[in-house]
């Protein structure tokens, strides 16, 4: 090896003395240049590490963020605090967590098994409801047909243009369809 030291050309290490061979550069600013690969047995410590290719290691890699234009992808759990996205979120299998809080839409194709609805809004559903019971302070209506064993009510029940109210219904009996 070829070794040239000048003033202003800092340190260069040339492979068998030929002058267009140039392996290593080590500037007048501190800057190393390498011309092929680098290696070493013990830890790097450097402020920036900056490549137009990959970075590969087998073991863990620590720092404070990681930052990039492309994918990142892991074969492994991701473990984080937060997950900021302006895009998608995506998973083929489940999605575990303690709340799903959207401004949006939650949509589902599949059946949607919970404990409770609980709604400022309306619940709609374009098949049957199927439940025990339903409860409310406010009105019950239906534009089709209501079907049932019983109807107990405290105050007035109007059916078509008949109105029976709670104070005669005493009065009212039948074994059979009333119509």
């Amino acid at each position: 090896a070829r070794l040239s030291v000048g003033n202003n050309d800092g340190i260069k290490f040339y492979a068998n003395g030929v002058a267009n061979t140039l392996l290593v550069t080590i500037n007048n600013d501190g800057s190393v240049i390498v011309a092929g690969a680098l290696s070493a047995g013990g830890n790097v410590t450097g402020a920036n590490l900056n490549t137009g290719g990959q970075v590969s290691a087998s073991g863990d890699i620590s720092g404070n963020n990681l930052y990039g234009q492309g994918e990142l992808s892991a074969t492994g759990d991701v473990t984080g605090a937060n997950v900021n996205t302006g895009g998608y979120v995506s998973a083929t299998g489940d999605v575990t967590g303690g709340n799903l809080v959207t401004g949006g839409t939650v949509s589902s194709t599949g059946t949607v098994t919970g404990g409770n609805v609980n709604t400022g809004g309306n619940v709609s559903a374009t098949g049957s409801i199927t439940g025990g019971n339903v409860l409310t302070n406010g009105y019950v209506s239906a534009f089709g047909n209501i079907t049932g064993g019983n109807l107990i009510t405290t105050g007035t029940a109007n059916i078509g243009t008949a109105n029976i109210s709670n104070a005669y219904a005493s009065l009212f009996s039948t074994s059979g369809n009333v119509y």
